[in-house]
């Protein structure tokens, strides 16, 4: 279920509650498309919502920088958005796993299962 997001130039980063914690993923904005590599998966609805919100603003102002337009200000917003991610990521000991690990693990783990004879 859809909690939250927060919009860059070209994706847009959701938050979405998920059973082992909050995801967080990569919408293409033009096309709609899920960038499912991108996606990470965190214990906390607060770290989830920082790397969202520092997300969007990293992709904000690396558009800027490409576009070659003057981003002070686009700048200034990332690092208060890197320092309150790293803040709260470090106060909660939560810094979030890449979402294609977890699939790996489940399959891996359910693998082993079939495997084992009783």
């Amino acid at each position: 279920m859809l909690i939250g997001a927060s919009e860059g130039k070209s994706f847009r980063f959701e938050v979405l509650e998920a059973a082992n914690g909050f995801l967080v993923r990569m919408r293409d904005l033009d096309t709609g498309a899920v960038e499912e590599k991108e996606s990470k998966i965190f214990r906390t609805a607060a770290v989830a919502f920082a790397y969202a919100e520092m997300s969007a603003a990293f992709e904000r102002f690396a558009q800027a920088k490409i576009a070659g337009e003057e981003s002070a200000e686009l700048e200034a917003e990332l690092d208060e958005t890197q320092l309150l991610y790293g803040e709260i990521s470090h106060r909660l000991g939560d810094s979030g796993i890449a979402a294609h690990l977890i699939v790996a693990w489940d399959r891996q783990h359910s693998a082993s299962d079939r495997r084992r004879y009783h």
